[in-house]
């Protein structure tokens, strides 16, 4: 039979998503109205988008044109977060409508029991604690953590050892892009990640983790999210205010938010403590954190922070199952101290206040 004349049949396939938005796209919806949280997620994952340091620091894309791969669209916590989904992806259900804090299993207030960690960690030295148990128990065989050099400039490490845990260890509160250390850990051939880091970062990289399009990016070695409480991080215009208040940064010794306060802590031929209202840090936090409504890191595997426990520990939401073997195995072998919480109202407390901020 002839075919001459005859027209092909035209078949209309509908392009999946991660092919339909560049980073013309990620610049428009997110870096260029305020948006961006500087996570570190989009240059994380894609080798043309990089985000050098400073007051004004913003993913900017090294190519000549867009090259539409949609990774730096798709991954991005700015974008779009299905926390439901998530939630059901990696805790098995979805919270409930009064479950202002998310769904976690267990709450506790926890201390290290190691000397060096108390000395050097923030609080209950918490996190410092269970990355060190699990690097021990062959759990992780690295932890990406958040450091500060003399001049308190963040960077992000891949440790490997508890010496390195403890020398990472304490609050960072200028913003970084850390997500970026997973990209360095995968690189180094890590297989067992950990990781460390705000709301927006723990909830980027869940995104990474339970990605639904056909990328292949590492994210399989992804192992443990630790989240932190946060309620905005600073512009590093932070640490020029701190300088100014110290006569010299280099001599902080460990920075704090408690009690509605800013502590900054020094070792000044003997230690010296400056306090003072968040409310003289206005204008210094970064614009991103002023949409964000998670206060507890609440995708995180557990997440740790300073509120609603004595000073000198730390409170600590169990969330996945994960999560819950971590704290029982890290207690009984003696690296933590853990006393059960049923009050949570000073959390939730805040977590509320954020929630309605974010949502304005």
């Amino acid at each position: 039979m002839s075919t001459e004349g005859v027209k092909p049949e035209i078949r209309y396939v509908r392009l999946p998503r991660f092919l339909e938005c560049g980073f013309a796209d990620l610049k428009e919806a997110v870096v260029e109205v305020g948006r961006c949280s500087l996570c570190g997620t989009c240059a994380a994952f894609c080798g043309w988008i990089s985000i050098k340091s400073g007051e004004t620091a913003t993913p900017s894309f090294e190519a000549d044109y867009d090259v539409l791969c949609g990774l730096c669209y798709t991954l991005c916590p700015r974008v779009s977060l299905d926390v439901e989904e998530i939630e059901r992806k990696v805790f098995e259900r979805a919270r409930g409508e009064e479950e202002t804090l998310g769904v976690f299993r267990k709450a506790y207030a926890v201390r290290a029991t190691d000397a060096k960690i108390l000395k050097n960690a923030q609080d209950g030295g918490a996190v410092t604690a269970l990355l060190a148990f699990a690097l021990s128990e062959g759990v992780l065989d690295c932890a990406v953590v958040t450091s500060a050099n003399e001049a308190w400039e963040n960077e992000v490490k891949v440790v490997n050892n508890a010496e390195e845990l403890i020398k990472s260890a304490g609050t960072k509160y200028v913003a970084s892009p850390s997500v970026l250390g997973v990209r360095d850990a995968l690189d180094a051939g890590y297989e067992r990640i950990g990781f460390v880091g705000t709301p927006c970062q723990i909830q980027a990289l869940r995104k990474v983790q339970t990605l639904d399009e056909p990328y292949r990016i590492g994210q399989e070695k992804i192992k443990l999210l630790l989240g932190l409480f946060c309620m905005e991080g600073f512009k590093p215009s932070l640490m020029d205010f701190v300088a100014k208040l110290v006569g010299d940064v280099k001599k902080v010794k460990k920075l704090e938010v408690r009690k509605g306060l800013f502590w900054i802590h020094t070792a000044d031929g003997g230690e010296r403590v400056f306090v003072m209202k968040l409310s003289e840090l206005e204008g210094r936090a970064m614009p991103g954190c002023a949409v964000c409504t998670d206060f507890t890191a609440e995708l995180a595997d557990v997440s740790v922070g300073s509120v609603g426990t004595p000073e000198g520990f730390s409170t600590v939401l169990v969330r996945s199952k994960l999560g819950e073997r971590l704290v029982t195995a890290a207690t009984e072998a003696g690296y933590i101290e853990a006393k059960e919480l049923e009050e949570l109202k000073p959390v939730v407390r805040l977590a509320e206040r954020k929630r309605l901020r974010g949502q304005r």
